[in-house]
């Protein structure tokens, strides 16, 4: 889990919150300034690969709109679950234990 990785888990993480990466981006220049902001860039490469693989984000209307993200329930639990272990999310995913 990545400092990027941490910001848009975080503001992914309000009821109905649905975005697309330039709106993470510009929200995360608006919040922590240019100088502590990820990329553009790399906010989009991090939510179309290792948050989605993990289970953290998902795309709701990927039949609809393409590149619209939410949080999933399993990347609430990563933030919220303070005992939680990196390796429980993964058993998560494979469906084992």
């Amino acid at each position: 889990m990545t400092r990027t990785d941490r910001y848009i888990l975080d503001l992914l993480d309000q009821p109905g919150v649905v975005v697309t990466p330039k709106a993470i981006w510009l929200s995360l220049r608006h919040m922590h300034g240019n100088d502590i902001a990820p990329s553009k860039q790399q906010i989009s490469r991090r939510l179309r690969n290792e948050l989605s693989e993990h289970g953290l984000v998902h795309q709701p209307f990927a039949g609809e709109e393409r590149g619209y993200y939410a949080i999933t329930e399993l990347g609430e639990r990563f933030l919220h679950d303070s005992d939680a272990e990196p390796e429980e999310f993964v058993a998560d995913m494979d469906g084992s234990e």
